[in-house]
């Protein structure tokens, strides 16, 4: 068998692999509103990272595009799966390898995060709290603040602003998958919620108001998701890297990560021969 034929043979059992676990995944599930905390984009991620985002993608969108399609739900909940699942994996996988082959500085990316959803939710909260709810913007548009959206991004905020204390504590792959992860959720998280409402109108028949409350309802059990996902993978990936990395052969960060583990390395001897 040449090379290629086995490289192909290689490709498509380790998506079948992780979309096996991604589908088994999905069904460690708990109900909240109506959607579900589950554990299939923690298997997307993580093998995102562990395989490139094309096996991430691949795998997230079959797994999950086919729970929620042997679940019974309608062709808006798989389709829409098919599509997010496969840019959470890819992007984990892609932006991952990006920034550690770069070896891109990414702590002060955290303060950016955290800033960013802090401001949003301080902005809105006077808002709301001097305009109410609903502000009319001109004769024909409105925005609405809702109590939910505000909780959300108080919590995200609060999420951000934990990570900042315990950052600096882990090492540094790990604070590369922290904020890998953390990203793919977020974008998963606001990409669900901007699909869902068109889809939920073209193809289950709600109206644009009934579309947006069901999209908003569901946003509380894909906030948990997400920190459960981003927390899992930051702790999980080096044990299963260090486990995996002689037989994964789409381990295409070897070398990157022992350079940065050597350095590691050497800076912790550093610091203590100068305390002695």
């Amino acid at each position: 068998m040449h090379n290629t034929s086995k490289k192909v043979l290689y490709n498509m059992v380790i998506i079948a692999l992780f979309t096996a676990l991604t589908f088994v995944g999905t069904y460690v599930q708990i109900p909240l509103g109506t959607s579900k905390v589950h554990l299939g984009n923690f298997v997307c991620i993580l093998a995102g990272l562990l395989c490139g985002g094309l096996v991430g993608g691949i795998s997230g969108s079959l797994g999950m595009g086919l729970n929620d399609l042997l679940s019974g739900y309608g062709p808006d909940t798989y389709i829409r799966s098919f599509i997010v699942k496969f840019l959470l994996g890819f992007i984990a996988g892609a932006l991952f390898r990006y920034l550690i082959k770069k070896e891109k500085k990414i702590t002060y990316r955290f303060y950016f995060i955290s800033g960013a959803f802090l401001i949003t939710f301080i902005t809105l909260l006077v808002l709301y709290l001097t305009k109410g709810e609903v502000i009319q913007m001109d004769a024909k548009r409105k925005f609405t603040i809702s109590i939910l959206l505000l909780s959300l991004l108080a919590v995200m905020s609060v999420f951000f602003f934990v990570i900042q204390l315990f950052v600096k504590k882990i090492n540094l792959v790990q604070r590369y998958v922290l904020y890998v992860a953390s990203i793919a959720s977020i974008f998963n998280i606001t990409l669900e919620f901007l699909i869902k409402i068109p889809f939920k109108v073209w193809m289950a028949s709600l109206t644009w108001e009934g579309a947006t409350i069901y999209a908003v309802s569901s946003l509380p059990s894909s906030l948990i998701t997400c920190i459960v996902t981003t927390l899992f993978v930051t702790f999980i990936y080096i044990p299963l890297y260090t486990a995996t990395q002689k037989i994964n052969r789409l381990n295409d960060v070897y070398e990157n990560i022992q350079k940065i583990t050597s350095l590691e390395s050497e800076n912790k001897e550093d610091v203590v021969s100068e305390q002695e």
